[in-house]
């Protein structure tokens, strides 16, 4: 999808990328907009062709093509996938426990990579 698109079903709120040229290939972005993705409500949204990092804290603003099914983040995902103009939308959630689902049109594929169990420690 294109900036255009997603600026036509969307708003972003505040937005702590805005202004740096964040790209997500560049060592420690990928950390730092995990960690604001999980302590933050919004999406962020990365432009697929460069990786630069365009917003965060974006809600789409009409979810209704999401379906009834799920929570307004699982409806937002679906929405925003069909509403901008072929992008992807990844969905995931601080509890989601390596389950990740890919959006795009009406199409989603789920992907589930079962976390490890902690090693224990020796010092």
């Amino acid at each position: 999808g294109s900036k255009e698109a997603l600026g036509k079903c969307g708003h972003s709120g505040f937005n702590p990328f805005q202004g740096h040229n964040l790209c997500i290939l560049n060592p420690g972005v990928a950390d730092t907009m995990r960690r604001n993705a999980f302590h933050t409500d919004g999406a962020i949204v990365v432009d697929g062709s460069t990786g630069m990092i365009i917003a965060s804290g974006w809600f789409v603003a009409d979810i209704s093509l999401g379906g009834s099914s799920g929570g307004a983040r699982s409806r937002s995902a679906k929405a925003v996938a069909q509403q901008a103009n072929g992008c992807y939308v990844i969905k995931c959630s601080e509890d989601s426990r390596g389950k990740l689902l890919l959006h795009l049109d009406k199409d989603t594929l789920a992907f589930n990579s079962a976390l490890k169990p902690c090693e224990s420690l020796s010092i």
